[in-house]
């Protein structure tokens, strides 16, 4: 046979690119494998055969090119053919962007876990495959350990088929140690001790990257634990040693932010409102804490478990063996909001940890590392500008920073900082509305994390009918949030995040505009009046946490104007049935509760609240006719769909949810009361005369909310019964790997040494 010898190193070139492939010979058309040459954007440079996609394409190329072309060579060795062919090179790029390989002409006798290998590094879209050439590397190693090569008699039962495959893996070897060499940069020489891993979500799932963490790694570094979405339901999931596949954690449905005791041996996590410890081997779980909306957890040395338990306050610490929690930290009365992803630093005697203000509540890019000593109570900042922070062995602190991932020395003894951070990575998967990035290192050296996934957080608001049936707006993809149908169903308002801020925009259904209606500053939650001619919103000033309502005439004819001024950070509910006053949610300073309130529109107005309690209401709506209203309360821990009369002095209260609810919504005509649970939609019928009285909850649909999207508020009813929802714009562009990088202290040391 042919020797074949390829230069995988495309995406590193530099220089002027050269001429094409020549069609007489497809497989051997040329690839540059000068230095001098490059591959930029609408040149294709490579071996036809060998082209990843977006070489095709001629579009720029990175690492992810060669790891195509090295599944190229590796499917050719073993089926005897090449992957894609044709009569022209024309032909041969068709086939490369539009056709799959043969599977079937792969022999019987091929390792599954091989098979998986080639998917994955001939998969067309690049942030589905395969990260690195150093886990090509380590599959084939542990196909080759696998029991055909065992020292066994079942091994000595099946030589033959091991010797069957045997040349292939050999040669396969030997090219996964190609691509390491010529993938790395020409110019430098690659740290021997590093090796990159991926780890795949389960078959059909994906990870949840949605405000937890979704990932932990063990102290010895063998096991990842992780949070996947399989059939729309969270469950936590385990990835152990060099097994392959990942197992789930039976009983965890619901589960965010996981943490691996010090001893390795359990696992604690968050699910409805609770915070649990499960063996990481499988078990019965223990309910350890009620908790409410929690931000954070964390093992610390003492077998205890350091706990955020709420979106804002501080910190407690939850014996893990069960018994009363104990105060921690404590915020800063009327300045910081939270203090949120804990961790217990080195020694077990202080506690670091993020904290975020009122002036920001939305995003944690200005938000600072803290670490207190318990014994003292003492206070210090050593970061600025960064969303959460881990300690590593190495003596660095890793930290994210605007989805990057950055190191920088630390002293555990004396608490202090270096004042130089430095770059880890790129692309780091994270959650800016509460500050969680997804990454996790181990005292053993290994840095595992989640990439993020392209335009993972775009959305774009969609039809969706009672059989499921999808239908997207016209508009671009983005950042969707607060979608609001008009009186008349013709128009709809919703809030775009866009460059650090927030507008409102009108999409015309009949003529398929999408008008701008507002310039700069942060506009959420627009409201339309009862004949659609106006417009509201609430503008919030960040600098003071205060809020004002505007309103604009909804065809533009008219500059926005202030409406009313209120000194605290406010979401605009619903427009009262005369127009004349708001119904709103807002945050307290002192108690951090949420509370409902109504403020007549008039300058200088004061607000009267609803529904003031201990435990956080939001979401209000009232009925069509008035008379009701429709919130949602944590007041049992988790939250659920209540109504009671819209008068704020008159009493009584129906709870309508029974399994959690969120985000109530009236059909137009007020006879049912939708709202959505995790990703279901239910529907209650409502009769109010002479009294109220609600029937069962029925299901009208499911997977209609994606967790690993943030939309705010996602959905509203259209007069004929439709439902507009804000959904993923791109299914795909999601994560769905965790990337390990072994050894990485090598890798960090070298950074700070900015060798």
């Amino acid at each position: 046979g042919a020797v074949k010898v390829l230069d995988f190193g495309l995406a590193k070139l530099n220089g002027p690119a050269e001429a094409g492939p020549s069609p007489s010979d497809l497989v051997n058309s040329p690839t540059i494998t000068s230095p001098a040459a490059m591959t930029r954007m609408g040149v294709i440079l490579g071996t036809a055969a060998y082209m990843s996609p977006e070489q095709a394409k001629g579009k720029p190329v990175d690492r992810a090119a060669d790891l195509w072309a090295f599944g190229a060579v590796l499917y050719e060795m073993l089926a005897g053919k090449v992957a894609f062919d044709g009569e022209t090179v024309t032909d041969v790029l068709a086939a490369i962007i539009m056709r799959d390989p043969d599977w079937t002409a792969l022999p019987p006798a091929t390792p599954p876990s091989i098979v998986r290998l080639l998917r994955r590094c001939l998969d067309r879209d690049r942030r589905r495959r395969l990260a690195d050439a150093g886990e090509a590397r380590f599959q084939i190693e542990e196909a080759l350990a696998g029991p055909g090569n065992a020292g066994s008699a079942h091994a000595r039962a099946t030589r033959r088929g091991a010797l069957a495959w045997a040349p292939w893996a050999i040669a396969a070897a030997a090219l996964a140690v190609a691509v390491v060499a010529l993938a790395w940069p020409r110019d430098t020489a690659p740290a021997a001790s590093m090796t990159h891993v991926s780890l795949e979500a389960p078959r059909g799932g994906a990870l949840s990257t949605v405000l937890r963490p979704a990932l932990a790694i063990s102290p010895d570094g063998s096991s990842v634990v992780f949070v996947a979405t399989v059939a729309g339901v969270d469950r936590l999931y385990v990835r152990d040693g060099h097994q392959f596949d990942a197992r789930v954690l039976e009983g965890t449905e619901g589960a965010s932010h996981p943490d691996i005791s010090p001893d390795g041996r359990w696992v604690a996590f968050i699910a409805m409102n609770k915070l649990y410890k499960v063996p990481i081997g499988g078990g019965a779980k223990t309910e350890l804490a009620t908790v409410n909306d929690p931000r954070g957890l964390s093992w610390d040395l003492d077998d205890a478990i350091l706990v955020t338990p709420q979106s804002v306050g501080g910190i407690i610490t939850v014996p893990a063996a069960g018994g009363r929690a104990g105060i921690v930290t404590t915020p800063v009365s009327g300045t910081e909001r939270t203090h949120r992803w804990p961790q217990m630093l080195p020694g077990g005697r202080a506690v670091m940890f993020t904290v975020g203000d009122f002036a920001n509540p939305d995003n944690y890019y200005g938000a600072k590392i803290d670490v207190q000593i318990l014994a003292t109570g003492e206070r210090r900042t050593v970061l600025h500008a960064a969303e959460m922070a881990r300690y590593s062995a190495s003596g660095h602190l890793i930290f994210a920073r605007a989805g990057a991932l950055f190191s920088v020395p630390f002293d555990p003894v004396s608490l202090a900082a270096g004042d130089a951070p430095q770059g880890l990575l790129q692309g780091l998967a994270g959650d800016s509305t509460t500050g969680a990035a997804h990454f996790d290192i181990s005292p053993a050296g290994t840095l595992a994390y989640i990439a993020a996934g392209g335009d993972q957080a775009l959305t774009r608001p969609a039809w969706v009918d009672r059989a499921g049936r999808i239908e997207f707006l016209e508009v671009p993809a983005g950042v969707y949030t607060d979608p609001s149908i008009s009186p008349d169903g013709r128009r709809i308002a919703v809030s775009v995040v866009a460059g650090g801020g927030r507008d409102i925009w009108i999409y015309h259904v009949d003529r398929k505009t999408f008008t701008r209606t507002t310039f700069g500053g942060q506009n959420v939650t627009p409201l339309w009046s009862a004949d659609g001619s106006w417009i509201y919103f609430a503008s919030l000033d960040p600098s003071d946490s205060s809020s004002t309502i505007w309103r604009r005439r909804a065809d533009g004819s008219r500059d926005a104007e202030p409406v009313v001024f209120l000194p605290h950070r406010l979401y605009l509910n619903a427009l009262s049935r005369d127009g004349r006053h708001i119904i709103f949610d807002h945050s307290h300073a002192a108690t951090k509760a949420s509370d409902i309130a109504l403020v007549p529109l008039l300058r200088d107005a004061v607000s009267t609240p609803i529904v003031a309690t201990n435990a956080e209401e939001f979401t209000s709506r009232p009925s069509p006719d008035g008379r009701w209203l429709a919130y949602e309360s944590n007041e049992s821990s988790r939250s659920e769909i209540y109504v009671r009369p819209a008068d704020p002095g008159a009493s009584g209260r129906w709870q309508v949810s029974t399994t959690g609810g969120r985000e109530p919504k009236w059909s137009r005509d007020g006879r049912s009361l939708y709202y959505r649970f995790d990703n279901q939609l239910f529907s209650v019928a409502i009769e109010s005369t002479p009294a109220f009285e609600n029937r069962t909850p029925v299901q009208v649909l499911s997977n209609v909310y994606d967790p690993r999207i943030e939309t705010g508020v996602a959905y509203d009813v259209h007069p004929d019964g439709r439902f507009l929802m804000i959904r993923l714009a791109d299914e795909n562009a999601v994560s769905d790997s965790i990337r390990l990088i072994l050894n990485a202290f090598d890798e960090i040391r070298k950074i700070g040494s900015g060798k």
